[in-house]
């Protein structure tokens, strides 16, 4: 384990349920001195935070190579969190496959380009480049390209079956790509099913990313981290 050590992070994704729950956790944290984020429109979501002077909001345009970002934005970061994901309802095929796949390849080849060291991707267990899913798919396609990028020092891919809320729903947004009867089912159907494909809380999820930056070192430089990697990571292993 290595020692306590202070960060600067970058989020794509911030104004979304688990970018906001992420960004939340990283300007709490003692350890992250600085929280860049990369938004479409700038949010006031965490201005009632004692914390809240440590976030940086930069206007974005995932669409561009370089984000729509000035360099500036990405000096001294640290670790990068990728949680950038279609939002539900949207059933346009390419605008969900330029959020889920373009944007986040974009966002990490600039991440590489600017020598982030440490990037974090949000993907799922679902995620397959050969999947039936377009959901699936694109995840697959945009982990396939992150993972072979060979700028960064280390990569860690969160892999949970799906998020829920405080009141245990599922609150993904991805459900509809997975095709609606399995998505409802997912909850009961998980119990009886290897435990990589059991829904996490979406605190949990975040708690995860946040603890492996600041706490946990790599086994690999690729490392995908599935339902009891991430319940390690925040303690729960007696839960498995």
């Amino acid at each position: 384990m290595p020692g306590y050590r202070l960060y600067k992070s970058l989020v794509a994704g911030a104004t979304g349920h688990v970018g906001e729950a992420l960004t939340r956790q990283l300007l709490l944290s003692p350890l992250c001195e600085t929280v860049h984020t990369l938004v479409r429109r700038k949010t006031g979501a965490f201005k009632e935070l004692s914390a809240a002077a440590k976030l940086h909001q930069h206007i974005a345009d995932f669409r561009n190579d370089d984000c729509g970002v000035e360099a500036s934005a990405l000096d001294g970061v640290d670790a990068a969190f990728c949680v950038l994901g279609a939002r539900s309802g949207w059933s346009d095929a390419a605008d969900v496959a330029a959020v889920e796949r373009d944007a986040v390849i974009n966002f990490a080849r600039l991440c590489e380009a600017r020598g982030v060291p440490h990037f974090s991707l949000l993907s799922s267990v679902w995620a397959d480049p050969k999947s039936n899913f377009a959901f699936g798919r694109l995840q697959g396609e945009a982990l396939e390209a992150v993972a072979k990028m060979d700028g960064f020092k280390r990569v860690s891919i969160f892999r949970p079956s799906a998020a829920t809320g405080p009141d245990g729903q599922l609150e993904s947004s991805r459900g509809p790509f997975l095709g609606g009867l399995l998505w409802r089912s997912l909850p009961v159907a998980s119990q009886f099913m290897h435990n990589r494909y059991r829904p996490m809380a979406l605190e949990e999820i975040v708690l995860a990313m946040r603890l492996n930056v600041e706490l946990c070192d790599a086994s690999e430089k690729v490392e995908k981290l599935e339902y009891r990697d991430m319940m390690m990571i925040i303690g729960k292993d007696s839960d498995l």
